[in-house]
C-alpha cells in the first residue's frame, strides 16, 4: 500500500521503491526510483527548505523545493525515512 505525504499543493507518494511527486499545476508527476533519489535540507530559522530530486554525486538536482515549518518537517522526516530505508535496505536494480 502506498504511503503519502501531503504539503500545500504537493503530494509525495512512496509505492515500494518508487517515489512519485504530484503537484496541482503539473499534468504528469515526477517519478524517482529511490536508488536515484536525493534529499537536501537547509534549516533557516523556523523554516526548513527541502529539495527532493535526483542525487548526482553529492548534489541534489531538479525535483521539487518545499518550505516547511518544524511540525510539517517532522512528518516529512518520518515519511522520507521510509524511502531512505527502501533505498538502503534492498539491492539496487
Amino acid at each position: 500500500m502506498p504511503t503519502e505525504f501531503l504539503h500545500d499543493d504537493h503530494i509525495l507518494m512512496l509505492d515500494g521503491r518508487v517515489l512519485d511527486i504530484f503537484h496541482r499545476g503539473m499534468r504528469e508527476p515526477m517519478r524517482f526510483h529511490v536508488a536515484f533519489m536525493g534529499v537536501y535540507v537547509k534549516p533557516r530559522g523556523d523554516v526548513y527548505k527541502v529539495q527532493v530530486g535526483t542525487l548526482v554525486g553529492k548534489d541534489v538536482m531538479g525535483g521539487v523545493h518545499l518550505n516547511m515549518d518544524a511540525a510539517t518537517f517532522e512528518r516529512f522526516r518520518q515519511f522520507i525515512a521510509l524511502a531512505t530505508a527502501a533505498r538502503d535496505g534492498a539491492p539496487n536494480p
